[in-house]
């Protein structure tokens, strides 16, 4: 249809597809050419349909034992075949360090599953235009996300964000198993400054332990996946 915008959905859940076809199909400047479940020969669907804007989950089996293609993976090879696709990241995961990651990998916007689907509507219209769209349930979280968009600054912070870059740097490799030793040799400091960092935030957090610290970044959404 002359004048739409093309939008290719891709979902891992059907249910999630089914929905977002339906709501998406209410919008008579929106069309949906496409849909699929995973990342496999995505750039020549995209380019066959002739979608003009791709929504994307971030993680497309949502489990972390299944090594699978993942939307920071698929950004950079579509917008290597296809570098004026327009894409949107959509998922539940909204923590700062995810969305400037997937901005980062070339969206140009984000919409949490938490939030209403006319904020979907309004991010594909936004992208489309050549414009950046973060959701107002995620923006209302974050502290510089002018400073980001504008390209000022390198990453986001979240209004709950007080680990600083160097303690979730430890953060990262204490939740995968490395020991202390292992960390001061990997990030080259030294172990009493791998535990001055474990202690502190143990001490944001409000916790007692290792275990206890990554049990709480895990359900915070700190920990890369």
């Amino acid at each position: 249809m002359p004048g739409k915008i093309k939008v290719f959905h891709l979902e891992d859940y059907k249910i999630m597809r089914d929905g977002i076809r339906h709501l998406l199909s209410q919008d008579p400047a929106i069309e949906i050419v496409g849909e699929a479940s995973q990342g496999e020969d995505l750039p020549e669907l995209l380019k066959s349909t002739g979608a003009d804007v791709l929504i994307t989950d971030l993680y497309l089996d949502g489990m972390d034992d299944i090594k699978t293609e993942n939307a920071f993976e698929i950004c950079r090879a579509v917008l290597k075949k296809l570098p004026g696709m327009k894409i949107v990241a959509h998922s539940v995961y909204d923590d700062a360090d995810r969305i400037a990651r997937i901005m980062q990998a070339g969206a140009m916007g984000f919409v949490s599953k938490k939030a209403g689907y006319e904020e979907l509507i309004s991010a594909v219209k936004a992208v489309y235009s050549g414009k950046k769209y973060i959701c107002k349930e995620t923006s209302k979280k974050l502290k510089n996300l002018t400073d980001f968009l504008d390209g000022i600054a390198g990453t986001l912070k979240s209004d709950t964000d007080f680990f600083s870059g160097r303690e979730k740097m430890v953060l990262q490799l204490l939740a995968k198993g490395n020991s202390s030793r292992q960390i001061a040799k990997e990030l080259f400091i030294t172990e009493k400054t791998v535990e001055t960092h474990r202690r502190n935030m143990a001490k944001k957090a409000k916790v007692k332990n290792t275990v206890e610290l990554v049990a709480y970044a895990s359900a915070k959404g700190l920990l890369k996946r």
